[in-house]
């Protein structure tokens, strides 16, 4: 598992070109497996596996997986909570994982669920977007 968080994590790192930059930009870098500090600051993103850890055991031919990324952003408008959705899906969709020993087959945005926060001063907008992921052995 921990190859690939660790791939999730560079590909938002790593990449040189101007969509990746833009989002870890967006986010000052404030990307978290799990979940984020107490004291993180918006806004960030905290991405998760959705399928039962007992189900991925990486001693299939194939695996197949979910998770999930929630973005926080805690603006007084919901503007740039959706620029760094727009972010995450042209980065993510249909992206190509670079897990060692494994071939990305698939990585499908699968939902995006709104939500907010509007009792916090200023109030909290974000998103949850989850993606299906298929890994196949390397050869």
């Amino acid at each position: 598992m921990n190859k690939l968080y660790a791939s999730i994590y560079n590909l938002f790192k790593a990449a040189p070109d101007s969509v990746h930059s833009a989002f870890y930009t967006a986010i000052s870098g404030r990307l978290y497996l799990f979940n984020a500090p107490q004291s993180a600051a918006y806004p960030y993103v905290v991405y998760f596996p959705v399928t039962n850890n007992n189900d991925l055991d990486f001693t299939d031919e194939h695996e197949t997986f979910k998770i999930q990324f929630n973005l926080f952003s805690q603006n007084n408008s919901a503007l740039e909570a959706g620029t760094i959705l727009g972010y995450l899906k042209t980065v993510l969709d249909n992206c190509k994982l670079t897990v060692s020993g494994w071939n990305a087959l698939k990585f499908q945005r699968d939902f995006v669920i709104p939500f907010n926060d509007l009792e916090q001063t200023p109030p909290i907008h974000g998103y949850s977007v989850q993606y299906n992921c298929l890994l196949e052995k390397g050869r």
